[in-house]
């Protein structure tokens, strides 16, 4: 099956939205076995959205998703465009309209007249419901080619795409799809692949997708044999080694706090660079309350030696960024929340500030427990948030390794 992606929207072409709808549509329908060959971006225009229609139906396609323009206000023309594309006029549906009247009064509101829009049903066509808001999808068939348009609003899409799309094109795909994500950190995508070159080349039966990020590389496997996946995960997970920290989704704080509790293990964090970056992140877990005691952020001198007593001659020998200033900062944040473990970071994240010997990217972070301090040097090349991001991962990564080289 061959679908493509259709996004409408002023907002979109303009950079002031972030197209993040198309990304997870294609992730989410990639995995059903459902190809998507095509990726639109249009205006709220009928013409151009007509034009966009035309250049689809050129591809051999079975689906075109369709999403943006079903809201109440002047400038979502997209019902009324491809009512008028399929040739149908709309029905009002006084019983939907009672309803969304209904459900604005429970929250104490009087429904505005421009929602009437939402209550129209195409008489040569269907709408299909949305779990999380009033704009309903619209259904179209034409020259077998099936059209879903949802509106833009990424949680009441996302609904729509598992209640009512997914089903529809599972219904229709003969051969089941089997996917593992395979989650690595540590290592850029080029060494990566060196590493994985040989086995990669060899005959597996898989597709392969690589996707790199701040964070790692993602990398999915895909075949319609799971004995297939299974095989290739294997002799990639042990050519990787420990740059492998996780199978599908899961993300590497989820990793680091379900092994702090495996370990029986508490955590406290002291943050200059990243700015509390590591603690949100492990917070953002459930149950991390477990494990994770607290934090500080020390952002200037003043803050480090105030709250975690760093001396003032090691500031001002060796600097906020270095190995001393981590050591002292990881051992004092251990000492003040009384934790298993005291991690801390100090860096440089730019764009400004960096030296010769001490660049934009540099990071040293210090680790404390009842083994003794460690301190350890990383060295990024992004953008400021890129840096921070990148230093909290790896920190985070250090924990992780620590924790499973303890075992």
């Amino acid at each position: 099956m061959k679908a493509a992606i259709l996004t409408i929207g002023d907002e979109i072409l303009s950079g002031n939205t972030i197209n993040t709808n198309s990304s997870w549509i294609s992730k989410t329908i990639d995995s059903t076995g459902c190809q998507i060959v095509c990726h639109l971006t249009v205006p709220d225009s009928k013409k151009h959205i007509n034009n966009g229609l035309d250049q689809l139906f050129l591809y051999s396609l079975d689906l075109i998703l369709c999403t943006g323009g079903l809201g109440p206000t002047k400038d979502d023309i997209t019902r009324e465009t491809l009512c008028d594309y399929f040739n149908t006029t709309s029905d009002f549906d006084r019983n939907y309209w009672n309803e969304l009247k209904a459900r604005f009064k429970s929250i104490g509101h009087v429904i505005p007249e421009s929602n009437r829009s939402q209550a129209f049903v195409p008489k040569v066509g269907k709408v299909f419901p949305n779990p999380k808001g009033s704009a309903r999808g619209l259904w179209f068939e034409q020259d077998q080619v099936t059209l879903f348009a949802l509106p833009g609003v990424p949680n009441e899409m996302k609904a729509m795409i598992r209640a009512t799309v997914l089903p529809w094109i599972k219904e229709r795909t003969a051969v089941p799809i089997h996917v593992q994500t395979i989650r690595t950190t540590g290592s850029p995508e080029s060494v990566l692949i060196e590493k994985i070159n040989k086995i990669v080349e060899t005959d597996h039966g898989c597709r392969i997708g690589y996707y790199p990020s701040s964070l790692g590389v993602d990398i999915r496997l895909t075949s319609t044999k799971k004995s297939a996946i299974s095989q290739l995960k294997e002799k990639l997970c042990f050519a990787l080694g420990t740059l492998v920290y996780a199978y599908g989704k899961k993300k590497l704080e989820e990793i680091v706090v379900d092994s702090l509790k495996d370990s029986d293990q508490t955590i406290s964090t002291a943050e200059s660079c990243t700015g509390g970056l590591i603690g949100h992140r492990l917070t953002q877990v459930p149950g991390s309350s477990n494990v994770y005691c607290g934090g500080v952020i020390v952002y200037n001198d003043y803050a480090k030696m105030d709250l975690l007593n760093v001396k003032k001659s090691t500031l001002k020998i060796h600097g906020a960024v270095s190995a001393e200033t981590a050591w002292e900062m990881s051992q004092a944040v251990m000492q003040r929340f009384k934790t298993s473990i005291g991690i801390s970071v100090t860096g440089i994240a730019g764009p400004g500030g960096g030296t010769k010997n001490k660049p934009v990217g540099l990071v040293y972070a210090g680790l404390t427990d009842s083994n003794g301090n460690k301190t350890k040097k990383f060295m990024f090349s992004g953008d400021r948030n890129s840096n921070k991001l990148r230093s909290s991962q790896a920190v985070l990564n250090w924990i992780r390794l620590m924790i499973q080289n303890a075992k």
